[in-house]
């Protein structure tokens, strides 16, 4: 298995470390000198021109934080289609998002900082948007967040399509186990829930918590596909029992039919078929 993903330079990684240090009261914009990488125009992509060219694709738009400014329901479904990566080693681990949860801050029975809690955990949820949040379940396992616009309010990814060194992201899956492999498949299980696109990109809260998806050097995201709001299905989220009448919110968002997916909701299918 490969070792632990880190290539900052140890200067970089005391900058990143000073800037979250600071306090995070409330999302602000950043400001400019904090997104180097905005073209003069303040598009909200801009070509990945400091990647080396054994983990570039060739006319790779970055993502920008004007992109991830955006409420956070908004950003759930914008996600959709767009590619993240992440760099393992000097290879590129990469797959196209296709399944989100949306987590709305204060008012969200369902999120981590429902009633504008803010603890050591959820901070980057706090942070400026397009910050990492990176927490653990169950002890063992890890799931990727991204901020949006609005306090506490936060993406989950729920589910990639493969696309990049799915041989890389199968060995750190199934940590090599003869037999495991989800290659014959077509990579259909390697990424298809929170925890286990994290185990397949090798995701981990100590290396990725709070990182600038905007500036990083190890993970980020590029512009792929826009889906179409049709093709969107928009149901409830996964697993939120606790959180009383948000539980049936509609605030997840897959593509229509996509076999990544992790779990599909067919009455939520059947409604936009009748529609």
């Amino acid at each position: 298995m490969a070792s632990n993903c880190t290539s900052s330079t140890q200067s970089r990684g005391r900058k990143r470390k000073s800037q979250q240090t600071q306090s995070t009261s409330s999302k602000t914009k950043k400001p400019t000198q904090e997104i180097s990488d905005l073209t003069s125009d303040q598009s909200q992509y801009t070509s990945v021109k400091h990647i080396s060219k054994n983990v570039k694709k060739d006319n790779a738009e970055r993502l920008d934080y004007s992109f991830f400014d955006v409420p956070c329901e908004d950003l759930a479904e914008a996600l959709l289609g767009q590619t993240i990566v992440r760099i393992c080693d000097g290879k590129r681990l990469s797959g196209k998002i296709v399944e989100t949860e949306a987590y709305l801050g204060s008012i969200d029975k369902a999120a981590h900082s429902y009633k504008g809690k803010k603890t050591d955990k959820n901070t980057a949820m706090f942070m400026p948007p397009g910050t990492a949040y990176v927490y653990n379940i169950y002890g063992m396992y890890c799931c990727i967040n991204i901020s949006s616009k609005g306090d506490g309010a936060a993406v989950l990814i729920r589910a990639l399509q493969p696309l990049d060194n799915l041989e890389t992201m199968d060995e750190f899956r199934t940590k090599g186990k003869d037999g495991n492999s989800f290659l014959k498949k077509e990579g259909v299980g390697l990424c298809n829930g929170p925890s286990k696109l994290c185990q397949s990109l090798n995701i981990k809260k100590d290396s990725i918590n709070k990182l600038d998806m905007c500036t990083s050097d190890q993970i980020w995201l590029e512009k792929n596909d826009t889906v179409c709001k049709d093709a969107i299905v928009k149901c409830k989220r996964i697993n939120i029992g606790y959180a009383e009448d948000w539980v049936d919110k509609p605030l997840r968002f897959y593509i229509l039919g996509n076999k990544y997916v992790s779990v599909r909701d067919k009455p939520a299918e059947n409604e936009m078929s009748t529609k």
